[in-house]
């Protein structure tokens, strides 16, 4: 066997492991931080119960939906550029420009979706998120 062939071929193997390793590590530390998260929340939690006190209940997060209306956005003007560029070379590659437009459309409908959602939704602030009270004998 030839020295510089085995060479080679060891590069090529740390070369796919190092690929390969950052996304495995960076999900795998991803999933510790969180789970270091929620356990030290469930501790806190409990120790509050055994002390006697109320834990307050989790709290309820009204998400940012803004992202869909400019991931939607940017995913529509990809999918009609690549639409556009397929007209113009004359070629019968359509899909990409189709795939990418129709997620664009997707997204932005879901934008107008949650927006008409929210709205509908009280804004007065009656829903504090705090349970309510029990009745007083």
């Amino acid at each position: 066997m030839d020295p510089s062939s085995f060479l080679n071929s060891v590069t090529g193997i740390v070369v796919v492991a190092i690929v390969f390793a950052v996304p495995i590590i960076s999900v795998i530390a991803a999933m510790a931080i969180v789970l270091a998260v929620v356990n030290r929340r469930h501790k806190e939690r409990m120790k509050m119960i055994e002390q006697g006190m109320m834990p307050p209940p989790p709290r309820k997060q009204k998400g940012n939906y803004y992202g869909l209306l400019i991931t939607g956005a940017i995913f529509f003007a990809f999918g009609l550029a690549l639409f556009s560029a397929g007209l113009a070379s004359q070629g019968n590659d359509f899909e990409g420009g189709f795939i990418f437009g129709f997620i664009g459309l997707a997204m932005l409908a879901c934008f107008a979706i949650i927006r008409v959602a929210r709205k509908s939704e009280p804004a007065d602030g009656t829903d504090t998120g705090k349970p309510p009270l029990p009745p007083q004998p």
